[in-house]
């Protein structure tokens, strides 16, 4: 049998060290992983290729995971599910700041009427959906939306009182001569922008 330590490879590194493995011929083989996940996706890789697995407590959170494959399990046509077999955790997933930038008054192109009921609608649900965003950054013609005669004005109000911090772009704003018309959110600048972007752990464009 052959016994290896994969606890300190990130996902996807135990699931292609047992795809290795079994193409290197071996079929009894004790991989000692650092957690739930790692052990998740191995077991699940190898019930891919029709192998049997055993699972033990490793202690401290880790785990012991015996794999016993059958002839085949090497197969060339399973080379991709190495790559497709890592789940992301919710907590990878939810690391960082989630940031929406609006750069335009409608949500997508073709109709223009159409593109600006869309985007209402879609500022509406940002306060309803289990993760919120943090910001919302306003920039280019998406800035007109925050000011004085914008039918946005009391949903995004809406949305500053759930919580969602509203941002202009200043150059903006003084570009479109609009800067004494902001009616909600505060004025920042591309440097903060462009940190707020870097920083953010998702960025949503609609």
């Amino acid at each position: 049998m052959k016994t290896i330590d994969v606890r300190d490879l990130a996902c996807p590194g135990p699931v292609l060290r047992l795809r290795d493995l079994l193409g290197a011929g071996e079929r009894e083989i004790c991989m000692h992983v650092a957690d739930e996940l790692s052990r998740s996706n191995v077991s699940r890789f190898a019930a891919s290729r029709g192998a049997e697995v055993e699972v033990a407590d490793g202690g401290d959170g880790s785990f012991v995971v015996t794999i016993k494959a059958g002839e085949g399990a090497d197969g060339a046509h399973h080379e991709q599910e190495a790559l497709l077999v890592c789940e992301v955790p919710d907590a990878v997933a939810a690391v960082g700041p989630r940031v929406v930038q609006i750069a335009a008054g409608t949500m997508g192109s073709g109709d223009d009427e159409l593109g600006a009921l869309l985007l209402r609608s879609f500022l509406k649900t940002q306060s309803q959906l289990d993760r919120k965003p943090d910001a919302i950054i306003f920039y280019n013609d998406g800035v007109k939306l925050c000011c004085e005669g914008s039918l946005l004005l009391d949903d995004l109000r809406g949305l500053e009182m759930a919580g969602i911090e509203i941002i202009a772009c200043g150059t903006c704003l003084n570009f479109f001569e609009l800067g004494d018309s902001l009616e909600i959110g505060r004025v920042t600048d591309m440097l903060e922008i462009a940190s707020r972007l870097a920083d953010a752990g998702s960025i949503v464009s609609p």
